[in-house]
């Protein structure tokens, strides 16, 4: 019974610990998308998160972030920035097999409000028409998160409290049944 309690401990504590964000870039062969770090999962407050726009489009020279505080994402501006778009080797496949080279640009920020949080990306160029008060915007996408009031440990101590309550009282159990035995 030890045994099988340690494995499963061992085995919750790595499912929280191990944290892989898979964050698709569905809309990217539109020629924009918009992810985070956290997409699909909860944030404790003060957490860095980390916002990547990418465009298929070479007239982009900028995107500019802007963070909404809750309570639905489209509260009160918290941030905006003009971030430059920057290329690596990184390409766009299309299906029909036309490469195109992939422009990124990248903002982060440690939001301090609980509730639903949206950031907007505004792809912009030179020659662009006006959208949303900015100048030269020729694209808008956004994205979502939820900052939640949770330390990040918080889940494993309460599983762990949790097991340890178990095999306290297993303790107990089996020592009453003992002695009763006994006597």
């Amino acid at each position: 019974m030890k045994s099988a309690l340690v494995s499963t401990v061992v085995s919750v504590g790595l499912l929280f610990l191990i944290s892989t964000v898979y964050a698709p870039w569905s809309t990217l062969g539109t020629g924009y998308a918009i992810t985070s770090n956290v997409h699909g999962i909860d944030t404790p407050p003060f957490t860095t998160v980390v916002v990547t726009a990418g465009t298929l489009d070479s007239n982009v020279e900028q995107v500019t972030f802007r963070w909404h505080e809750p309570p639905d994402g489209n509260g009160p501006v918290a941030r905006e920035v003009a971030v430059p778009v920057f290329t690596n080797t990184s390409k766009y496949t299309f299906k029909n097999g036309t490469q195109v080279l992939i422009r990124y640009a990248i903002d982060s920020y440690s939001p301090d409000v609980v509730g639903d949080w949206g950031v907007q990306a505004f792809f912009q160029d030179s020659v662009g028409t006006d959208k949303a008060g900015l100048n030269d915007v020729i694209k808008i996408r956004a994205t979502s998160f939820n900052v939640v009031p949770e330390v990040p440990f918080g889940t494993i101590v309460i599983l762990l409290s949790m097991f340890g309550a178990l095999s306290v009282f297993a303790l107990k159990k089996r020592r009453i049944t003992t002695s009763h035995i006994q006597a």
